[in-house]
């Protein structure tokens, strides 16, 4: 596959590695929409998201009126919702980092990027696959013994030509699929190559789907030092 900077990947460590930098740098600010489908209702979210590094994220509502200014704030292992209309703040305890994130179908381990696939899990080549009339790289991520992760095992399809995800498919504890999410639409931020849709869905939950779309993205940013702080999620 071709690398931004020509760099060779050679060992599934590499491709994950690599993968990780594309898709995170170290650190973000990401203006994304979030549309969800369930078989009884639709809605739509418009959503700020602020990463830095593994450890700190802040994300806001903007859209619809009815959620907007509700805020998620991660330092760390720690992690906290605002509800501004109650003037509430909640704690989000470890154990539900694998619950729906505002009823999507995303978790709020996924929209907080609680983990790394590069950092961990072990990572190893399995045969090609061909899906969708391509044929793609697959490896498969196996979580380490000390990794506090919420999936056991996910395994990845790859492009060839760029390196980067087509398809993640993550399963339990038991080695049972539950759920894929479907990344598209390759786009160029600052130099990062970064799929700009992303398709999440469960297994077992027929017409249900949640798709994210980057809308912007930049990679060259400059938090200030108490940006990702308690101040910061209830004064937004």
């Amino acid at each position: 596959c071709v690398l931004v900077g020509g760099a060779q990947v050679k060992t599934a460590d590499d491709w994950l590695k690599y993968m990780e930098e594309q898709m995170r740098g170290k650190q973000s600010k990401a203006e994304i929409t979030m549309s969800i489908t369930t078989p009884t209702w639709e809605r739509v979210l418009e959503i700020r998201s602020d990463v830095k590094g593994q450890d700190e994220a802040l994300t806001f509502i903007d859209a619809p009126a009815k959620e907007k200014g509700i805020g998620t704030l991660r330092l760390g292992n720690n992690m906290w919702n605002y509800f501004p209309k109650l003037k509430r703040k909640v704690t989000v305890s470890p154990s539900m980092l694998l619950a729906s994130w505002m009823g999507s179908d995303f978790t709020n381990g996924d929209l907080l990027k609680a983990s790394s696939i590069d950092t961990d899990y072990s990572h190893k080549f399995l045969p090609d696959e061909k899906y969708d009339g391509t044929t793609y790289k697959v490896i498969e991520n196996t979580s380490k013994s000390d990794a506090k992760v919420i999936w056991p095992k996910i395994v990845t399809l790859a492009d060839k030509k760029d390196c980067l995800p087509r398809l993640h498919r993550y399963y339990d504890k038991k080695g049972e699929l539950i759920r894929t999410l479907q990344l598209s639409d390759i786009g160029t931020f600052d130099g990062n190559r970064v799929p700009k849709k992303w398709v999440m869905t469960p297994q077992k939950e027929k017409g249900r789907k949640t798709v994210l779309v980057y809308k912007k993205l930049s990679f060259k940013v400059n938090f200030s030092k108490d940006h990702f702080s308690m101040k910061n999620l209830t004064d937004n």
